[in-house]
């Protein structure tokens, strides 16, 4: 609910400012858009990408990545939208949450080979993939997630051996 409070009041800040100027650019519309997800992403909510959008995982990325590949008209994906977002929360700073919808973007859903929803991708720092599709209950969402974590006792792979 609070999650829901704040996005809909960056929002409603965001559309304020583009209503009342008249000749927003596109650019202070972007910047409106990110400042609502960065608000959002405080409070430890998924991201939500769109059809302009990139997903890439590429290397070592900063830290494990969570892609729930659902769709509004999808029940089951219904069912695990609330559950995704509480394991967001628990997990906020450690691992990063995106929900990508495949009507609105397709493009990523192909780049990924999703074929049924929901999917998810769990990505660990070496851009290792792992999926799951299906509805997953939260004991099993977390699972999957601590999966993906770093090992806390494992040396720092800069150190020297």
């Amino acid at each position: 609910m609070k999650k829901n409070l704040i996005g809909a009041v960056a929002m409603a800040i965001a559309l304020i400012g583009v209503t009342s100027c008249g000749n927003s650019t596109s650019k202070e519309v972007k910047e409106a858009e990110a400042t609502a997800e960065a608000v959002d992403e405080a409070a430890g909510a998924p991201i939500e990408l769109g059809e302009n959008d990139i997903l890439e995982f590429e290397g070592v990325i900063p830290m494990p990545v969570v892609v729930d590949f659902s769709a509004s008209w999808c029940p089951p994906c219904k069912q695990l939208h609330p559950i995704f977002d509480k394991v967001a929360r628990k997990y906020h700073g450690k691992v990063k949450f995106i929900y990508v919808d495949i009507d609105k973007a397709p493009q990523l859903a192909r780049q990924y080979g999703v074929e049924s929803v929901p999917t998810l991708l769990f990505v660990n720092q070496q851009g290792v993939i792992d999926r799951n599709i299906g509805f997953m209950t939260e004991e099993e969402l977390e699972g999957a997630v601590q999966s993906i974590m770093p090992d806390p006792n494992a040396a720092p792979q800069n150190a020297p051996r």
